[in-house]
């Protein structure tokens, strides 16, 4: 009878003590007690305590259980990681014209200062695991800050626009630094020096208008890193 006594308390024993264990890729282990393995993390419990943990899958590298059987961990994309990425100051967001302006009616649509003008990015912008933080065709916004029409004696046009944000993948708008400038060929010498052989009525040819064709590709640069969350 004893000796039956003394194999219960044993095994059982055993089994409170009987413990799982995890090996994470900083080399540390874990004696635990797991109690699911999901495919972004592994829960479980810590001798003595009731309450349960979790650990991101993408810091575990081989679990043993106390049967035996193993299980590694390779190619884990860690969760956090996953969901928030940092989008560096200084990185370029290439936006094209979605159409050709001018600062005349010739050349193209004429646009006025204030006068807010489309433009897409180009293509998606990626961190170096290839997630999209910034979508190819995202609409942006850009402001003409600029427009004055070519005139007599052979001033040419002047075009000016800038863009201040672009939406990320979540949504949020993303503060960057475009600003351009657009001139048209200046006819001033042409017409002056007309002018002075022929006569004063030459002195009303006109420059080129500015223009800003589509298809034309800018680069935005970041202002300030910003976290981006990504499904």
């Amino acid at each position: 009878m004893k000796n039956i006594l003394f194999l219960l308390v044993f095994v059982f024993g055993f089994q409170l003590n009987a413990q799982d264990s995890v090996i994470k890729r900083d080399g540390s282990e874990m004696k635990v007690k797991i109690t699911d393995i999901s495919d972004t993390e592994l829960k479980y419990q810590k001798p003595g305590l009731s309450v349960s943990f979790s650990m991101d899958l993408a810091d575990v590298l081989l679990v043993t259980f106390e049967n035996g059987e193993r299980m590694t961990f390779e190619n884990i994309k860690s969760k956090a990681n996953n969901s928030t990425i940092l989008l560096s100051s200084g990185s370029r967001i290439p936006v094209v014209m979605s159409e050709t302006i001018s600062s005349d009616k010739k050349g193209g649509r004429k646009v006025n200062t204030g006068e807010v003008i489309s433009l897409t990015v180009q293509a998606d912008v990626t961190d170096i695991d290839g997630n999209v933080l910034v979508s190819q065709g995202t609409l942006v916004n850009g402001t003409v800050t600029l427009a004055e029409k070519r005139k007599a004696a052979g001033t040419k046009g002047k075009l000016s626009f800038s863009v201040a944000f672009v939406k990320a993948v979540d949504g949020q708008s993303i503060p960057v630094n475009l600003k351009y400038d657009s001139d048209g060929k200046s006819k001033t010498a042409i017409a002056v020096g007309a002018a002075v052989v022929v006569a004063a009525p030459l002195l009303l040819i006109k420059g080129k208008p500015a223009v800003i064709e589509a298809g034309t590709v800018f680069n935005a640069l970041v202002v300030g890193d910003k976290k981006i969350k990504i499904e």
